[in-house]
């Protein structure tokens, strides 16, 4: 097993533009090929699962251009001499497929941190985070990734529903570890499956998130009920429409609700 090391060098101008007494030298370490060298690599079970469309274009990119000694991988020291990779594990995998070195550096970072910098950084997706906070153990996001087994909504949907909530904010949150379910599990199976009977008529406006954010609110009002809403829709299909504004879903229910109705509600 080969390891070699080097420091970031920097020129007078840099020195001075940053202060030289504020400069930290980072050594950053290169193995070998050997198998032996990127044995010693660990990868961390709660970070996001690998994507080989994601391999496949740092492959090209590497062949194009080889800059892995510009982006160096993150690693900690477990207590078995293993360097665990907090970051760059797609750099690490596609780098030993293609038996190149791996340029590495020691990190502060914990396994509480990777969520947070990547939400960030890297842009995980939603389900990159539900899969790394599961690992991580986090009891509420198990809990919808229940839901998401079972309901087949988008997890973006089941944040929602679950949080009681429907802003641009909260999707941001899931994807920094700060997620909290706020409504009753029971209250959330009723609503998931009352709204799964509207997939007959209209799949496109069962999977809205704002049409589910509207029922949720419809379903607390004193008046309105979901069998004769059903019944209604059952009876003239082709006016429960896609929607997109809050305001256009509310008129369409009401519209389809108070078909032949002799007392129509108002449910805006």
């Amino acid at each position: 097993m080969k390891t070699s090391s080097k420091e970031i060098k920097l020129n007078e101008n840099q020195k001075q533009a940053v202060g030289l007494d504020e400069v930290t030298m980072v050594p950053i370490f290169k193995t070998g090929t050997d198998e032996d060298d990127y044995n010693r690599f660990l990868l961390v079970e709660s970070n996001r699962t690998i994507r080989p469309n994601k391999i496949a274009n740092l492959r090209v990119e590497i062949e194009r251009n080889d800059l892995t000694h510009e982006n160096e991988i993150k690693v900690v020291l477990n207590e078995d001499n293993r360097l665990i990779i907090v970051e760059g594990q797609h750099r690490f995998i596609t780098c030993m497929d293609m038996k190149l070195p791996i340029y590495y550096r020691f990190s502060n970072m914990t396994l509480d941190d990777i969520g947070l910098v990547n939400s960030v950084q890297d842009k995980w997706n939603l389900n990159d985070s539900l899969h790394h906070y599961c690992n991580r153990g986090m009891h509420e996001y198990k809990i919808l990734a229940g839901f998401k087994k079972q309901y087949k909504y988008p997890i973006s949907t089941l944040i929602g529903v679950l949080a009681g909530r429907n802003d641009k904010t909260m999707c941001d949150e899931f994807r920094r570890g700060q997620f909290k379910v706020t409504q009753s599990l029971e209250f959330v199976h009723d609503v998931l499956g009352k709204i799964q009977e509207f997939r007959q008529y209209n799949d496109k406006v069962y999977r809205h998130r704002t049409f589910l954010s509207v029922y949720i609110d419809l379903l607390t009002h004193p008046d309105f009920k979901h069998e004769v809403l059903i019944r209604k829709i059952e009876q003239i299909p082709t006016r429960f429409v896609h929607c997109t504004k809050i305001n256009d879903y509310l008129r369409m229910i009401e519209d389809v609700y108070n078909y032949n109705n002799r007392k129509p509600i108002k449910l805006w």
